[in-house]
């Protein structure tokens, strides 16, 4: 077993065996107490972890690296497992020792110890790189690749005397554990460098030496990552340090290339202590030596924690759970009057998440032992939840800057303080504007726009809840205009006490609707009623005033949005001396949670009713109304559609589409079956010669999703006619954060547009497959498949494939061994099961 094994593995092989593991062998399981430790020779083994004990198990990493280490939390207190680790591949073969034994030959020779746990470091480092890689693959959030130079910065005068290098140091976590002399010894070559914004410290696959530990500013990981998905190299941004005394980097204290990039984002000062005065030191002292390498270690366990979190939490979307998990299964580590302990139970209602943001940020500064760590580590998987509590408290001062003003504050000064406040929450969501160019020059218009539901999350705890859609157009109409636009509103039910407190506060003009109290009245009531409200619009327009009104008198998502139009404000408009023009905008996601969607506005080119009613050649208000509102909610669709997947890699596909574009010049039309979706059929190289007797055509591109179907259908099909097509789908679309009613709405969609396109034409669906590096998505992959599989039953020229089940091991995963590396993927021994199956179920 000894034989060509490197130092020290051949000496310390003696003390352990080699074993051969068989697929699905568990050679360590999560939260267990470490009594085994593995070095891997030849297999793969898969690193899973659960959110809690009983809860399904996630891929959070593999190796198939030659030495990696399986069971370095046995050198780590509390000495537990923090994943699953089990055999992915047919067999593995592994050197095992108990713990207890192998702990007992190091401690016999330290020069034996500090070499052992030198190799380990550098073999453990190569984890953080696989699960990084991982993570970039799994990841949306990715950027345009720039070309970096790393920098050594600007050498600055190091002010500190000796003793104050030392108690910077000691600040430090890594540093905390070490003798103060050993720290005055590398204090002595310590070296103050700035850096700028946007300047490297150190770049990925760089082997910079020497220790880089933050003073102050800001830096960011990021890594560049080969991506299959649209043939193109990102940048995957990882989490940002900002705490004073944390190292930038492990792999700088062994020499070895970096896993990342290390870039500037808040002007950062750096200190440096130059590797040759490291060097020198632990070789004079071999116990620093030993202390220091085992220091390395618990520097990288916490660097691939981070990654694996961040791992777990992208695939989840579920940050506070990952936070909450992360503190209570390191709990043990934690004293019991830590502050940390506290936060999960914090985490758990809207109204107490901003203390706990408070928490985790000053024990991030100030906390003790691994508290800081945890605590960092938190808040880097909790952005978008600070994001959302800070515009729920946004939510919070616009109700309070109405309803709590002054009974004697002036309407005016009121509806600008609620302004004030609406810009302020505004500004903290991603919303998408266009349009703005035909924002009428003078005011004195009518703005119509489609109302929708509000987010059930954002109700304020007195029930009240903001408009989302109608205080924005509000702000967004008054920085056009520079005054206060008045809107029309409901009069809220009687047990509304907020609603009616809060509008009738703003002098806005309230009118009754389905959602009002039932008014029971006489005709000549009701005629009363609607001429007040032609006076109240009248006067308003002859001040010059702008109105902002919804036609519908009710709010619906955005998916049915807008729904029927009342003919009320067009007729006052028809009644009018002077028409005034009519402002549509069209509105879209302002009824999701700004965690997952982001919220559109369009303003469309203004009307005057008389004009737009001849155009569509209509003399009855209502029957225009009928074909304008399809009009409107055509407009909704569209622009929910063209946001739906805006990142930064928007309209990459162009290239590929225009590629495909070109193959079906030379494609006989109304012959082949066009093969029509995302980058599972892309990287089907063989299927054209798999299925040549069907014809088969590839048109599979990128990463795309249904909807990205649904976006260049036209463009790619507008001149060839397939004779049928196989439509395949919905994990991107799932991955990218939609449910499976969003996947439906979609395909549903994109089905109307090759019938319309393709009458006569079959159309196949293949079922979405189940693939590792998903396997969190798998409850909404099968709950999509169930309403794809639904609707394809209901229609004669549909088929199904079923490609799902035929995926999964005996205990319901993904089976690896069909999937590439990235375990997204198929290989060709996937292709070839999916040969068979689409060969099979395919209708001729």
């Amino acid at each position: 077993m000894t034989d060509n094994l490197p130092f020290p593995l051949d000496r310390l092989s003696l003390r352990g065996k080699e074993v051969i593991c068989k697929k699905g062998d568990i050679l360590k399981k999560q939260f267990s107490r470490v009594d085994k430790f593995y070095i891997l020779l030849e297999g793969t083994v898969h690193f899973d972890q659960s959110l809690h004990s009983n809860d399904k198990e996630l891929l959070a990493g593999m190796s198939q690296s030659l030495y990696a280490p399986i069971g370095m939390d046995a050198f780590i207190a509390p000495y537990r497992n923090e994943t699953t680790a089990r055999v992915a591949s047919d067999e593995a073969r592994l050197i095992e020792w108990e713990t207890a034994v192998l702990q007992a030959a190091l401690d016999e020779d330290i020069q034996l110890a500090i070499a052992f746990f030198t190799f380990l470091n550098n073999h453990s480092h190569k984890f953080v790189e696989d699960t990084s890689e991982l993570f970039a693959n799994t990841s949306a959030a990715l950027q345009s690749l720039e070309t970096e130079t790393s920098s050594d910065g600007y050498l600055a005068h190091m002010e500190r005397d000796e003793i104050d290098k030392v108690i910077l140091l000691l600040q430090s976590p890594f540093f905390e554990e070490f003798d103060e002399k050993d720290l005055a010894v590398l204090a002595q070559s310590m070296q103050r460098r700035e850096y700028l914004v946007g300047e490297v410290v150190i770049k990925q696959d760089e082997d910079k030496k020497g220790i880089f530990l933050l003073e102050s500013g800001e830096v960011q990981y990021s890594r560049k990552n080969f991506s299959l998905e649209t043939n193109k190299t990102y940048k995957v941004p990882f989490r940002a340090i900002s705490t004073p005394g944390y190292l930038i980097s492990s792999s700088s204290l062994l020499g070895i290339k970096s896993a990342m990039t290390s870039h500037v984002t808040k002007e950062a000062v750096i200190l440096y202590i130059p590797e040759d005065n490291l060097e020198k030191h632990c070789k004079e002292n071999p116990q620093f030596a030993l202390s220091f390498q085992k220091r390395i270690l618990w520097l990288i366990n916490n660097q691939l924690r981070a990654v694996r979190t961040r791992l777990i939490a992208t695939q989840f979307n579920e940050e506070l759970l990952v936070a909450s998990t992360l503190i209570n299964s390191n709990s043990t580590k934690l004293t019991v009057h830590s502050p940390l302990h506290a936060v999960p139970v914090l985490l758990e209602n809207k109204l107490t998440i901003p203390k706990a943001i408070e928490l985790l940020h000053e024990t991030e500064l100030k906390g003790i032992g691994p508290e800081k760590n945890l605590a960092s580590l938190c808040l880097d998987n909790l952005h978008q939840t600070q994001k959302e509590s800070n515009f729920y408290r946004a939510l919070q001062d616009i109700y309070s800057s109405v309803a709590e003003s002054p009974d004697d504050k002036p309407t005016e000064e009121i509806q600008l303080d609620c302004i004030k406040a609406s810009r302020q929450a505004f500004s903290i969501p991603s919303i998408y504007i266009r349009g703005l160019e035909n924002m009428p020059t003078e005011p004195g218009c009518i703005f119509i726009y489609n109302h929708l539901l509000n987010e059930p999350y954002y109700t304020l705890p007195n029930q009240f809840q903001i408009t989302l859609d109608s205080h924005y157009l509000s702000a967004l109409v008054y920085e056009t205009y520079g005054q206060h636009a008045q809107r029309v509103v409901r009069i809220g039910k009687s047990e509304e006490y907020a609603h009616e407190n809060y509008y009738s506060k703003l002098g806005f003009i309230s009118v009754h609707t389905a959602d009002s109290d039932a008014l029971i009245e006489t005709k000549e009531q009701k005629k009363i009623r609607h001429n007040k409200f032609y006076q109240e619009i009248k006067q308003t327009l002859d001040a010059g005033k702008n109105i902002i009104i919804s036609p519908e008198g009710s709010s619906h998502p955005t998916e049915h949005s807008p729904s029927h139009f009342k003919s009320g404000i067009f007729r006052v408009i028809q009644k009018l001396d002077k028409e005034p023009k009519i402002v549509p905008i069209v509105m879209a996601n302002f009824d999701k949670r700004i965690t997952a969607y982001k919220f559109a506005c369009e303003i469309q080119e203004p009307f005057y009713l008389s004009e737009k009613m001849k155009e569509y050649g209509k003399d009855d208000i209502k029957e225009f109304l009928m074909e304008y509102q399809d009009r409107f909610k055509s407009n909704t669709r569209s622009l929910t559609q063209q946001i739906a997947n805006e990142t930064s890699v928007q309209f990459l596909f162009e290239d590929e589409i225009d590629a495909l574009i070109a193959r079906l010049d030379s494609k006989q039309q109304n012959e082949h079956v066009a093969f029509f979706g995302s980058s599972t059929i892309r990287l089907w190289d063989t299927l054209e010669s798999d299925l040549a007797d069907k014809k088969a055509l590839n048109l599979g591109f990128g990463g795309s999703s249904y909807q990205w179907c649904l976006f260049y259908f036209d463009r790619l099909f507008e001149n060839f006619y397939p004779k049928s097509y196989v439509l395949y789908g919905g994990d991107n679309d799932l991955s990218n954060g939609q449910s499976p009613e969003d996947v439906l709405m979609n395909f549903s969609l994109l089905v109307e547009k090759i019938k319309q396109h393709s009458p006569g034409a079959s159309v196949t669906v293949i079922s979405v497959k189940p693939s590792p590096s998903r396997e969190y998505l798998l409850n909404k992959i099968i709950a999509t498949n169930e309403l794809l599989k639904e609707y394809v039953d209901e229609n004669e020229f549909m088929h199904w494939i079923e490609i799902y089940s035929h995926m999964l091991t005996a205990d319901g995963r993904p089976r690896t061994d069909l999937f590439v590396d990235d375990m997204l993927h198929l290989n060709p021994k996937g292709y070839k099961i999916w040969k068979g199956l689409v060969r099979d179920q395919l209708k001729d």
